[in-house]
């Protein structure tokens, strides 16, 4: 199956654990029905998830984890993800969501999760209150995790 172009929900760079989620699933002796009613989901979701590991989005996410009392970070693989997606995506955010708090466009913020710019320093307080990391954690963020393969225009 070609891969899907719906990145901002993280969909081919962060994978749910779909074993593990399984595994929480059964300990508790919840069917899928159970488990969908529980994450405000279909059972259709839940399945999806623990057959193929596309993630949920964030906010789902989240709720799943709250549901089984586990950290996000515990759910999912990050595979390809950068250190940021990552954060993002345990806080349960959309990209949109902190480029909001940023007060940048989307497209800005994508760049710098994305590797392609370097963390602005005046991002580093309001990120690293966001996701609850200290600012070195943020300023120590590696950059061009991402190889830029010439389609990003003039000034990339």
């Amino acid at each position: 199956m070609p891969p899907r172009a719906d990145t901002e929900r993280g969909h081919g760079r962060v994978r749910i654990r779909r074993g593990r989620l399984r595994k929480l699933r059964l300990s508790r002796g919840w069917t899928q029905d159970e488990l969908a009613a529980l994450a405000g989901c279909s059972r259709g979701a839940v399945s999806t998830w623990e057959t193929t590991g596309r993630p949920p989005r964030p906010d789902r996410l989240q709720r799943l984890a709250r549901v089984f009392d586990v950290p996000v970070s515990y759910l999912i693989e990050a595979g390809f993800s950068s250190p940021l997606h990552c954060l993002r995506t345990s806080a349960g955010l959309l990209q949109k969501d902190v480029a909001r708090l940023l007060k940048v466009c989307t497209s800005t913020y994508c760049d710098v999760e994305n590797g392609r710019q370097d963390v602005p320093e005046r991002w580093v307080p309001i990120l690293s209150n966001t996701y609850g990391v200290a600012p070195s954690a943020i300023r120590g963020l590696p950059v061009s995790v991402a190889p830029n393969n010439g389609g990003g225009g003039a000034g990339s």
